[in-house]
């Protein structure tokens, strides 16, 4: 049996216990290259939280006989357009015993209510499956009726670093970033062409063209302490590509790996749209191997 509450804000009382179920996911997640989340990550404004504790039932949990322990907890930030990222995280003891099903057949998801979906005013919901769990496409099969839908499919991509990272023909000349104006016109250039998620802020930016005037730019981070099965992975963002600049994929890519080699990197890794069929193919041939499907799903919108 399961209860649960909303609230606007994280209060006093269950902060404790909430600090104590999110670092016990991290850590159990870490191996795995999980995102982890955190109290101390930055909420915007009109951020939901969603409670979930379970009551432990005798029979099963001869540890938790009496009372309740917090199991989940679900974060709903809004952004434009009515759309909520959602944020989710159950206890690692408690997976896979329904819990998320349970949820959601008490509340729901129906998103064309008059608040939006549960009062958050969000009328399409974006959520991330890391790794594809088997999870999660259970729940988007049980819950089809609601209209759940991929929106998208992001591959991460692992290699091995090797001394020998050569050219196979004339390429694009690739260069660090040389001031804040030119961090400001990658950041630009990412948006403009659809890149995901946030750029590292502290990681080296190569550059392919002239001041403002990029054609390409990848960001290499070499203490991104990413756990793999072969070692601890740099990770690579991009590269992104102005239209009309292919060429300048396979450069970035070797520059962003020297850099991870000549700090002693021994895995990269790097996360790709798998529509991106360019990037795909010129990762492919340098020797990254696929190690991860992400999905992200939605609630009340279309694959665009």
């Amino acid at each position: 049996m399961i209860d649960f509450e909303w609230r606007t804000e994280i209060d006093a009382v269950d902060e404790p216990e909430l600090w104590e179920m999110l670092s016990a996911a991290a850590a159990y997640d870490e191996e795995a290259g999980f995102p982890q989340l955190s109290l101390d990550d930055r909420a915007g404004d009109g951020t939901s939280h969603l409670l979930v504790w379970l009551h432990a039932d005798p029979r099963l949990d001869t540890e938790l006989a009496f009372g309740r322990v917090l199991a989940a907890y679900l974060r709903v930030e809004p952004r434009e357009e009515g759309i909520g990222d959602v944020s989710y995280v159950v206890r690692p003891e408690f997976r896979s015993r329904g819990i998320t099903t349970l949820l959601l057949e008490k509340i729901g998801l129906d998103v064309n209510d008059g608040g939006g979906w549960q009062g958050t005013g969000c009328t399409r919901l974006h959520v991330w499956a890391r790794g594809n769990h088997p999870a999660a496409h259970r729940v988007s099969m049980r819950f089809h009726n609601y209209g759940i839908s991929t929106i998208a499919l992001e591959w991460r991509l692992l290699m091995p670093v090797r001394e020998d990272i050569a050219t196979d023909r004339e390429m694009p000349v690739v260069r660090r970033a040389e001031d804040a104006a030119e961090r400001r016109a990658a950041a630009e250039l990412w948006a403009n062409r659809g890149g995901r998620g946030d750029i590292p802020a502290q990681a080296d930016l190569f550059v392919v063209g002239a001041g403002g005037e990029l054609s390409g730019a990848v960001w290499a981070e070499p203490g991104a302490g990413e756990q793999t099965e072969y070692g601890t992975a740099g990770r690579i963002t991009g590269p992104v590509v102005a239209e009309n600049s292919r060429d300048a994929i396979r450069p970035l890519l070797i520059a962003a790996l020297r850099l991870l080699r000549d700090d002693g990197l021994r895995v990269a890794s790097m996360v790709v749209d798998s529509a991106d069929w360019p990037l795909v193919h010129e990762a492919r041939l340098l020797g990254f191997m696929h190690d991860r499907t992400d999905v992200q799903y939605a609630v009340g919108a279309s694959r665009t």
